[in-house]
């Protein structure tokens, strides 16, 4: 590995277009290579293939499957400050460069996704028969349509354009005429010949199409039990639906317009054979955001804190969804060594980039860090800077490290992903782990926001009190409910459980997508940031920073897909300033 990675791979690509040129994955993700024998081949298989692509390599030194992409994210909005940039291999995300159409990081998106979605489309079109839980594959085509729908999903947060508040990108968007444009939609039934003419479809296209699989795959494993916690079941549904809803309400409570919008097309005849969103009101959106989160929360209950201690590596009884990786899944490609979730996240290991070998440890935000009470035991997920370089401090918390390297930790590093069995050298056992793609506990966040838009900020901040000083922090005698949110007005009390939001989730993606649907500025730039220079930017609430809207690549899907209208490169406007 180089220490400097810079411009490697910040290079024009020259790749086949994903919506119908995809490689071949081998489905073994979760699954031992006795079980992968005895399925490959059948709609079971096929399935599993789906889970596969979470995994899956891509052709940047950070693209490690869907967790690289949620290190990406949070590396982008300041959620995880590095302390040594020489080995940082999320530098690009975090200065906003080189994220343009002609570099190779923004093919990396692309192709997970639209993978994601190739491997799902194969399942339908295996077997278009499922209508309804009894049938023997209901449970694998009905994750599919789950997959399916968080995919477009995702694709349509991170690409549809929102404004920046750097006038000449914003102009340069309305110019292209990219604003209210989501991606491609590619199903089953697509042929390759349209996928060469398949043009970026308005969000209310795509919010009805995601809104239909949803509705599919809750109608499929509704009571159907799934094998591994890699597939979908009812309640992972339900935990989509809430998050589906929140941001259209969001959305449609800060653009009223868009709603408008959508119901104008309600009745289009293109679009009959997609169900309807059926609301009028931003409130409506908020109450359906609500009743799924609780609807998801049924079976599960929040991390302990022995739990959280433990490493974050294991599913419990919190975890609704997650990818498990095992031994068999490193064996394919050399990088495995490396370039995986653990080396990346864990302050723990000597076989990672963010242990104390290579020192690019990540950290929480020192900012947000502040905002940490005492009485909080998530607090001790990150070494304080009193505690830092001072190895007697070390019994304050739960760390395999040994003293030596303990003394190595600088300020704000986390501790909240430890290698599978502790190991720290065997990267074929420590970076075996089960990384959470959604927990209960962001049911009860949701839950929060969404009454306090329904019922009124005193509703949401009972809400959030109750589930932080249940479930978060240690009660005494006299003071037996230590967190106390109070604020006065919708838009604090919204700053507040993001915040808290940022805490629990922090090293897990979900911040990205906040800060998108509400529009949230962030800084980054501040008298004691533990940011490293480059990497300092302030952005004003109303906006989002420029690298969040992502582009297509021009040597992928923009380059064969002949109708593709690309969003404008954002490289550079970070740094230059408004």
């Amino acid at each position: 590995m180089k220490a400097y990675i810079k411009y490697i791979l910040a290079a024009v690509l020259t790749l086949p277009m994903l919506s119908s040129c995809l490689d071949e994955e081998t489905p073994t993700n979760g699954l031992t290579k006795d079980q992968l024998n005895t399925t490959s081949g059948t709609i079971a298989g096929l399935s599993n293939a789906v889970a596969k692509q979470m995994i899956s390599m891509g052709t940047s030194y950070n693209a490690c499957g869907f967790a690289g992409q949620m290190i990406e994210l949070d590396a982008m909005t300041g959620q995880i400050p590095v302390y040594s940039t020489g080995y940082d291999y999320f530098m690009y995300f975090s200065e906003g460069n080189y994220l343009g159409p002609t570099y190779a990081y923004s093919y990396d998106t692309w192709r997970l996704y639209y993978n994601i979605i190739d491997r799902a489309n194969r399942v339908m079109k295996a077997d278009s028969t499922a209508a309804s839980p009894s049938d023997e594959n209901a449970l694998y085509v009905g994750s599919a349509y789950g997959y399916r729908a968080m995919a477009y999903f995702i694709l349509a947060q991170l690409y549809e354009f929102v404004n920046t508040g750097y006038t000449q990108l914003d102009a340069d968007a309305t110019t292209a005429g990219v604003k209210g444009l989501t991606v491609p939609i590619v199903t089953q039934y697509t042929t390759q010949a349209q996928s060469y003419n398949n043009p970026r479809v308005p969000y209310y296209t795509l919010y009805r199409f995601i809104l239909t699989d949803l509705n599919k795959a809750e109608t499929l494993l509704n009571g159907v039990s799934r094998d591994n916690i890699i597939q979908m079941n009812e309640s992972v549904v339900y935990g989509l639906k809430a998050r589906f809803w929140l941001t259209l309400g969001s959305r449609f409570e800060e653009a009223p317009d868009d709603l408008t919008e959508v119901v104008s097309h309600e009745s289009d005849a293109s679009l009959a054979k997609y169900d309807q969103l059926g609301v009028t009101s931003a409130k409506e959106c908020f109450q359906l955001a609500s009743k799924y989160a609780q609807l998801a929360e049924s079976g599960y209950t929040p991390m302990t804190r022995s739990q959280w201690y433990d490493g974050f590596n294991k599913t419990n009884d919190a975890w609704m969804f997650a990818v498990k990786i095992s031994a068999d899944d490193m064996t394919d490609d050399s990088y495995w060594s490396w370039d995986n979730f653990i080396s990346f996240m864990s302050s723990e290991t000597q076989f990672g980039i963010g242990g104390p070998v290579y020192k690019a440890y990540r950290e929480i935000d020192a900012g947000l860090y502040t905002y940490i009470d005492d009485a909080d035991w998530r607090k001790k997920t990150w070494v304080s800077p009193d505690d830092a370089g001072d190895i007697s401090k070390k019994r304050n918390y739960t760390t395999i490290l040994a003293d030596s390297d303990f003394a190595k930790v600088p300020a704000y590093a986390g501790l909240k992903f430890k290698p599978g069995d502790n190991n720290q050298s065997d990267y074929t056992v420590g970076a075996a782990v089960a990384i959470p793609l959604m927990r209960v506990e962001e049911m009860y966040f949701i839950d929060a926001e969404a009454t306090a838009h329904v019922d009124g900020v005193a509703a949401g901040e009972t809400k959030l009190n109750a589930f932080m000083n249940t479930y978060r922090c240690t009660a005494t005698a006299d003071d037996p409910t230590p967190y106390n949110c109070s604020e006065s007005t919708l838009e604090d009390f919204t700053r507040e459980l993001i915040r808290q939001k940022r805490i629990e989730f922090w090293g897990e993606g979900l911040t990205y997508f906040d800060y998108k649907r509400l529009r949230m500025g962030f800084t980054l730039k501040y008298d004691g940031s533990n940011h490293p220079d480059n990497y300092q930017y302030n952005f004003d609430d109303g906006y989002v920073a420029p690298a969040m809207n992502f582009c297509i690549t021009r040597g992928g899907e923009a380059q064969y897909n002949t109708a593709i209208i690309n969003n404008p490169d954002p490289s550079g406007y970070e740094a230059a300033g408004k």
